[in-house]
């Protein structure tokens, strides 16, 4: 890996054209271990808010910070001992018994349980997980990839179909989706709004366009600060509140958009803040210890409970909107 990425300077909000102010200095990439010292600037207007990386990579030297990621890697098989194996079973009971299981299995499914198969097309599919799952409900689906390796891994571990390019260069034909769905993939990419643009020309009249992303008003945020998860320097270019994605769905000419939010992935992404807050790194896949293991849990339920009080609390947005 390179020790250098290019980057320009970004001092605007690209949704309201504010000047940003600096939220977090000196932070490193505590995940994949790409190269750099980042900051963070939020736009001051309060119907506004978004984040962003200032400095920001130059977009010619995004497949550098890449690398090392979670796309390019297959997951780890674990050995359990007798302990772990009667843990996860209690564990897995417990999700059953609070919903919690059926609430990470919907969107795991982006809520499309239910809905008419048709044409889909995910949006920066990486290794083809989610695209091979809802070919199994019955979806005609396509990717799209500008990661190479992660497009060869989609199709040659489950056969799929996968464009390979940034989406507006592919020139797609227009109209032809149903559904084009995008998990956590908007806070990659250098211009958000242009990528909602393109994703309406490429919906059928009355289709609809669902993202997952990191929520910068999580309860995860406020408690873990620079070492929450969803921060995630320097691959994560813009960070969204469900009141940004929605001033972004409508600048994109989408009608009905509507933002919620999810607490259903909490426990995961306080397991990665609390690794990063008390040793400075997370490695995806990786064994964590019993402390971090049960903090990680009761914050799940933190999560929850503080969910039912604050709707715009949990750590995802979940955006959806139509053509």
């Amino acid at each position: 890996m390179t020790d250098i990425i290019r980057t320009h300077s970004c001092p605007i909000c690209l949704l309201c054209g504010t000047a940003g102010e600096i939220l977090y200095t000196e932070l490193a990439d505590k995940l994949f271990s790409a190269p750099g010292v980042w900051q963070i600037k939020r736009c001051p207007q309060k119907d506004c808010g978004l984040l962003w990386l200032d400095p920001m990579p130059e977009e010619g030297d995004l497949p550098l910070i890449y690398e090392t990621y979670y796309t390019h890697q297959d997951k780890p098989t674990v050995a359990r001992g007798l302990a772990r194996q009667i843990a996860r079973g209690a564990y897995h009971a417990l999700l059953r018994a609070t919903g919690l299981a059926y609430q990470r299995s919907e969107l795991f499914s982006l809520y499309l349980r239910g809905v008419k198969p048709g044409r889909l097309l995910d949006v920066g599919c990486g290794d083809g997980r989610h695209l091979a799952h809802w070919e199994t409900m019955g979806w005609k689906v396509e990717g799209q990839e500008v990661d190479a390796t992660a497009a060869e891994r989609a199709r040659g571990h489950h056969g799929l179909h996968v464009h390979v390019g940034v989406l507006p260069d592919l020139a797609l034909p227009g109209s032809v989706f149903d559904v084009v769905t995008m998990n956590h993939v908007i806070e990659h990419v250098p211009d958000p709004l242009a990528l909602l643009q393109e994703s309406h020309r490429l919906l059928k009249p009355g289709g609809k366009l669902i993202a997952v992303t990191p929520n910068v008003n999580s309860l995860g945020h406020h408690r873990f600060g620079r070492c929450w998860r969803g921060l995630e320097p320097p691959r994560h270019l813009h960070l969204f509140s469900p009141t940004t994605l929605d001033h972004l769905g409508v600048q994109a000419g989408f009608h009905s958009v509507r933002t919620s939010t999810t607490a259903a992935n909490a426990q995961f992404l306080a397991e990665a803040s609390l690794c990063i807050a008390h040793t400075g790194q997370y490695r995806s896949g990786a064994r964590v210890g019993w402390v971090v293991a049960i903090q990680s849990l009761l914050f799940q339920f933190r999560a929850m409970t503080a969910h039912f009080a604050r709707r715009d609390s949990g750590e995802e947005c979940v955006f959806s909107a139509v053509k």
